[in-house]
């Protein structure tokens, strides 16, 4: 199964200025999150590309295009992330084994004494 690609115009971030092809699903978020613009988009000829951003919205599109561009470049040099915590007051797993000669399974079937 192939992957569907898209092509964004970067600009915001470490990629800004870029033209880059990515999946669809990266392609809607980045739009979505306001660091990138689908230079496909039908618009009109007067209005801008991309609405004016407020601080808060600047800082979150900022953001979301570091951490994006810092996952590209994780997988890229096959860095593995940080196994997650375990959950509080979850269950937990017994990791140790059985003592050597005591490894019971459950086809064993009882010696006849006779």
């Amino acid at each position: 199964m192939t992957d569907e690609t898209k092509t964004i115009d970067v600009i915001m971030g470490p990629y800004r200025g870029h033209r880059l092809t990515v999946s669809a699903a990266d392609a809607e978020s980045a739009v979505n999150n306001h660091w990138a613009t689908d230079p496909n988009a039908v618009s009109e000829p007067d209005h801008e590309p991309h609405p004016p951003l407020s601080e808060a919205e600047r800082t979150e599109a900022l953001t979301s295009a570091t951490t994006w561009a810092q996952l590209q470049w994780d997988t890229a040099q096959q860095v593995q992330p940080p196994d997650p915590p375990p959950p509080e007051g979850g269950i937990t797993r017994d990791m140790q084994g059985d003592e050597g000669g005591r490894y019971t399974t459950r086809s064993t079937k009882p010696r006849r004494t006779e």
